[in-house]
């Protein structure tokens, strides 16, 4: 729990006030409670706020299962889905590529998306690939064309940054639309004043048939008076939303554009789940590939944000080795003496820097105490971006990232005020210059949860694709050396214990003077 949060009494459920302060080292709250509230009883539990009802999603789902059961073929691109079909592409021979060789991906995926036939397309996009710009730029090619567009996802921050694209380059393009997004408060809007207009709150869905573009979240496109009202929709950061979601909103439009990464932060799962019904609409679409099919989906192969010189372990560690860096990263380093900090600087690429600590679970002031050495030597040098331009670096060009809350608030603690710090969830979809990781726990012994999340190959992708340049992870040795039970177990470990290698490599390629 966090300052901010309302938690609620885990007995009752009754509302337990409002967090004002939280003590983790004296192990004290303090919550702001009103005088229409009774008094919080000593040895109450505290548990989070419940679940946002569903009532609209299940019903949707079961709107489909119903067409099912009835013969119908209504809702095909959500049956293409389930049974994982092939794309159907008008003129084209299911089985074919998506993207013919040598053809740009972007204008590629443009292309395929407007044959699409009552079906679906998948649109991989790893780190800094762009694929909010492709997206934006299909968007825009089919609104152009006169097709109904929705756009959803599980966030309003990830709808609002796709849709300020889609606004600029429709503007561009001298596009007249009419858009409206939906949201809940004030604080969800897109704010932007254009032609896109905000939607707060009400009983109603708001959108009108005069809009061309809608947007908005699964309780949008669940409604039935969504049903089938568009040509498209388009799902952002897919690999985070789950498949029944997918059905409920897939109702709303005749075929289903899937955007997202399956190797980035997956969807959270609370509860258990029969079958394969937790997975994510990518996890069940993709069934383990670590990259989209060549005949199943488009994978965007150009990664506009990490040096080659991180590009490349994550490449070769997590996308097959079909990720590379586009050329004008090569031109990005840090202006910097590593001598500062041999062990922890480079002026581009990967370290690892060993910290030795016992006992610690969810957090190391050993860890804080090193990894603010570092940071302290970056603050105040430079850096020089893909254009050849350079800038200072300061608070906002590090980014600071560990698995455990109790490690975030005690770096937040130990790092000059203004540090950027938070879980890889919070930093998804950002990026700097810089990334220190401090993995906090001392051993396998000592782990808080199990072997799948600390060592997940998802989580340290996300949080070394943010760097730019430099990427340093600040772990205790021990770490490497887990038992494991099983062969799923021993590939997360290797995961890590890949990076060590790989920083090992480029560590003694740079001392003896070897270029990459």
């Amino acid at each position: 729990m966090r300052v901010g949060d309302k938690p609620l009494r885990s007995g009752t459920l009754e509302p337990a006030g409002e967090i004002v302060s939280l003590d983790e080292d004296q192990h004290i709250i303090e919550l702001k409670l009103g005088p229409s509230r009774s008094p919080i009883e000593t040895g109450c539990g505290l548990i989070p706020e419940g679940p946002i009802g569903d009532k609209v999603l299940r019903a949707a789902v079961h709107r489909y299962a119903e067409s099912i059961a009835a013969g119908a073929q209504k809702y095909a691109a959500v049956t293409a889905i389930l049974r994982r079909d092939r794309p159907k592409l008008t003129g084209r021979t299911r089985g074919q590529q998506i993207v013919p060789d040598g053809v740009d991906a972007t204008s590629g995926a443009i292309d395929a998306l407007r044959l699409l036939d009552d079906t679906y397309l998948l649109v991989q996009g790893p780190p800094g690939a762009g694929k909010t710009y492709t997206s934006a730029q299909a968007i825009a090619a089919l609104l152009a064309a006169g097709k109904r567009i929705g756009v959803a996802s599980n966030s309003h921050k990830a709808i609002n940054n796709l849709l300020k694209d889609v606004e600029t380059m429709a503007a561009a393009q001298g596009l007249r639309c009419r858009g409206m997004k939906k949201s809940s408060r004030e604080d969800q809007m897109l704010g932007t004043g254009s032609w896109i207009e905000d939607v707060v709150g009400g009983s109603g869905s708001g959108v009108s048939p005069h809009h061309q573009l809608v947007a908005g979240t699964a309780w949008l496109f669940a409604r039935e008076e969504l049903d089938a009202a568009f040509d498209y929709l388009f799902v952002d950061e897919a690999g985070q939303v789950s498949l029944a979601n997918v059905i409920a909103m897939g109702t709303s439009a005749r075929n289903i554009v899937l955007v997202g990464d399956q190797m980035q932060l997956s969807q959270p799962i609370k509860g258990t789940h029969p079958g394969g019904s937790g997975r994510s609409a990518l996890e069940h679409l993709l069934e383990g590939h670590a990259t989209v099919p060549a005949d199943q989906g488009v994978f965007l192969p150009f990664s506009r944000r990490m040096h080659p010189d991180l590009c490349r372990f994550i490449s070769d560690a997590v996308y097959d080795g079909r990720l590379e860096a586009e050329a004008t990263t090569a031109r990005q380093r840090l202006e910097l003496d590593p001598a500062a900090d041999p062990v922890a600087l480079a002026l581009t690429g990967l370290r690892f820097v060993g910290v030795d600590h016992l006992g610690c679970t969810q957090r190391s002031q050993e860890e804080a105490e090193r990894l603010a050495i570092t940071y302290h030597a970056l603050i105040g040098s430079s850096w020089t971006d893909r254009h050849g331009e350079q800038h200072r670096i300061g608070t906002d060009d590090i980014l600071v990232v560990s698995p455990y809350n109790m490690q975030v608030e005690l770096l937040r603690r130990t790092l000059p005020e203004g540090a950027r710090v938070g879980t890889v969830d919070k930093f998804q979809g950002q990026e700097a210059p810089v990334v220190l990781i401090s993995m906090a726990t001392s051993s396998g012994d000592d782990l808080p949860r199990n072997i799948e999340f600390l060592y997940s190959r998802n989580r340290l992708n996300v949080a070394v694709s943010r760097a730019r340049c430099l990427a340093v992870i600040f772990a205790n040795p021990k770490l490497l050396e887990i038992p494991c039970s099983t062969i799923a177990q021993m590939e997360l470990v290797d995961g890590l214990c890949w990076a060590k290698q790989f920083a090992d490599d480029q560590q003694a390629k740079a001392s003896a003077g070897v270029p990459g």
